[in-house]
């Protein structure tokens, strides 16, 4: 199950931001459907680029005893319906099917005769996806067959705009067709790993992963969004870092953060007010190059060795140069930027980092296995299998220097945004003064362009707050407003 992240801490809220239309609880062992939507008193779904699927969790009052009647077998299903507290309605989820696994805590009230239950969530593919396990032989592009295992074991449809496709015949990436025999792996364990196996001819990493979905969503508007994604409630998506990289903030109006940022101190426009940030916060482990190198992200050496030939392929990875030929292909922004993921200029007992490879990685492959056809670790043209370790050298240098903000849900919604989208920040910088030397006084470390990556919707009391985990791989200044 994906990991929920801890939320930065909030410092004001505005509200009403939502409504709760419906939360309905069925049980096969329980002969009616319960309504529990003036009881929930917290709901967080939870989506991440990590997972095909979403979870979450639901905190529900009890004073009647419908969980000790209804004997909750972690099988229950719930459906919620969210709405916009605008003159709309605009909606926010409609009839999203949950199954409640588990009793996460149950606190007693102080009067000892009511309690509030905190169940987890898991959506119907990510509880499908982990019951089954697959052992079966498939050929063809390593998206195509991902495609495949979505519709025939899950039942779902994916979205493949992310990879750059603009039909499903397109298949863009370095692998092209292969023979493979799934092992024994559940749909989700499958899909994964094939996925991690897709690289772009740049050696950027794909990601198979589910968003909400939310009326005008990227890519899930009611134009091109299935009839199953509307049932499902939202989106499973096959995308890469290279298209995601490329693409403009989806937010006009720049999310903005203060450190005096206080309940009294805020913008007077009310879609400004609406894009202030909330709370912000560095993540653990922020510009650790350390660990970075030991992972193999900064230096590695590779090495094949075919049984099929007796040949042995050997290569060296190295993220300068990678991260050089995604800013010369115009993946990274380049005018006005650097990367801000490695210190070329680092030596230590006078050599510079990109001297020492902290990790070597060792495969062995036998060609002519499926004849003409690859199998899964195989490579005709043995260059590509340096793409290996450059996707997994940018997945981790894309977890180095994680930020979160706290913003109000009804802004991600109205910019249109999910994870794998990009969002422009605006956070002030520690130079106070700046602001009075004509200077720009927002920091370009962490303000600009940043993709989702993982996004926590948390409903309250009414309000409707966000926390997002954001990533970037570049520094630079937009220029003083």
């Amino acid at each position: 199950m994906a990991q929920q992240e801890t939320t930065p801490k909030a410092e004001f809220s505005f509200s009403p931001q939502f409504e709760l239309n419906q939360a309905v609880i069925s049980s096969g062992m329980y002969d009616k459907e319960i309504d529990v939507t003036t009881n929930v008193a917290e709901l967080v779904i939870f989506e991440s680029l990590d997972s095909p699927f979403l979870t979450g969790r639901i905190v529900i009052s009890d004073d009647e005893g419908l969980f000790d009647a209804m004997k909750f077998q972690g099988t229950e299903r719930l459906i919620v319906s969210l709405g916009g507290a605008d003159a709309q309605k605009t909606p926010i989820l409609t009839k999203k099917k949950f199954i409640m696994t588990s009793i996460e805590s149950k606190i007693s009230g102080s009067n000892q005769n009511s309690s509030a239950y905190a169940f987890t969530l898991i959506d119907e593919v990510g509880f499908l996806g982990q019951l089954k396990k697959i052992s079966k032989s498939y050929t063809g592009s390593l998206e195509r067959i991902i495609v495949s295992l979505a519709q025939n074991e899950l039942n779902r449809q994916v979205d493949i705009g992310y990879t750059g496709a603009t039909s499903s015949n397109d298949e863009l990436s370095a692998q092209q067709d292969i023979t493979c025999i799934i092992p024994n792996l559940t749909p989700i364990e499958a899909m994964k790993w094939l996925c991690s196996r897709i690289t772009t001819l740049n050696g950027s990493p794909y990601f198979i992963y589910a968003t909400l979905n939310v009326p005008n969503y990227s890519a899930a508007s009611d134009e091109t969004l299935n009839e199953e994604d509307r049932t499902f409630g939202n989106v499973i998506r096959l995308g890469n870092l290279d298209v995601m990289l490329q693409q403009e903030p989806l937010n006009k109006v720049p999310f903005r953060y203060t450190p005096n940022t206080t309940g009294v101190n805020v913008e007077a426009d009310p879609v400004k007010q609406m894009f202030t940030i909330k709370g912000f916060q560095i993540r653990s482990g922020y510009s650790d190059t350390l660990t970075q190198a030991l992972m193999g992200s900064v230096v590695s050496t590779y090495s094949n060795t075919n049984l099929g030939t007796g040949e042995i392929f050997k290569t060296k990875h190295n993220l300068t140069d990678q991260i050089n030929t995604l800013t010369e292909d115009g993946i990274i922004q380049k005018d006005g930027f650097t990367q801000d993921v490695i210190d070329p200029t680092f030596v230590i007992n006078d050599l510079p980092l990109e001297e020492y490879s902290a990790k070597q990685f060792h495969t062995i492959t036998s060609s002519g296995t499926y004849g003409t056809q690859k199998s899964y670790h195989d490579e005709f043209d043995e260059t590509k299998f340096k793409h290996k370790i450059q996707s997994r050298s940018l997945f981790t240098t894309l977890q180095k220097n994680r930020i979160s903000i706290v913003i109000e849900g009804g802004a991600l919604i109205y910019s249109t945004a999910g994870v794998g989208d990009i969002i422009d920040i605006d956070i002030l910088g520690d130079n106070m003064a700046s602001g009075e030397n004509d200077k720009d006084p927002r920091s370009n470390r962490f303000s600009g362009n940043h993709l989702i990556y993982n996004v926590q919707h948390t409903f309250i009391e009414g309000t409707h707050n966000c926390t997002m985990n954001l990533v970037k791989l570049n520094v630079g200044s937009k220029g003083k407003d």
